[in-house]
């Protein structure tokens, strides 16, 4: 079987309906700018900031809520290894938000698509 991206032991996956059509990293410069009275603001490097990792993608059939629940499951855990679908392990990052939508809901309110977005941030003891 072979993986998109791996957080922990839950597996972004074609072949396991996991899959996620976007993903977008950011690492920002940590330069800040500190207004100064009568003068040019000041450029002063503050600390490098922790990087974020987004991923989108939406799960077709009945189960997207629960394979969800797998990754809500790690918000309020330990940091998570993630490891790219090549093989490249990006180190510890925590899940920071899970967003669901549902639609294309039946009679029991189950929704038959559900859109997601996980939100990581990486972890620097």
């Amino acid at each position: 079987m072979r993986q998109m991206l791996a957080i922990g032991d839950f597996v972004f996956s074609v072949y396991m309906d996991t899959d996620y059509e976007a993903w977008t990293r950011t690492a920002e410069s940590g330069i800040a700018t500190i207004d100064r009275a009568g003068q040019h603001p000041a450029t002063q490097r503050i600390g490098r900031p922790l990087q974020t990792i987004s991923l989108k993608g939406q799960i077709l059939g009945n189960t997207g809520g629960t394979k969800l629940d797998l990754l809500r499951g790690f918000i309020n855990e330990e940091p998570q290894t993630v490891v790219k679908g090549d093989g490249v392990v990006l180190g510890l990052w925590m899940v920071v938000r899970v967003t669901e939508n549902g639609s294309r809901l039946i009679d029991d309110g189950t929704a038959l698509k559900t859109a997601f977005q996980v939100d990581l941030q990486e972890y620097r003891p």
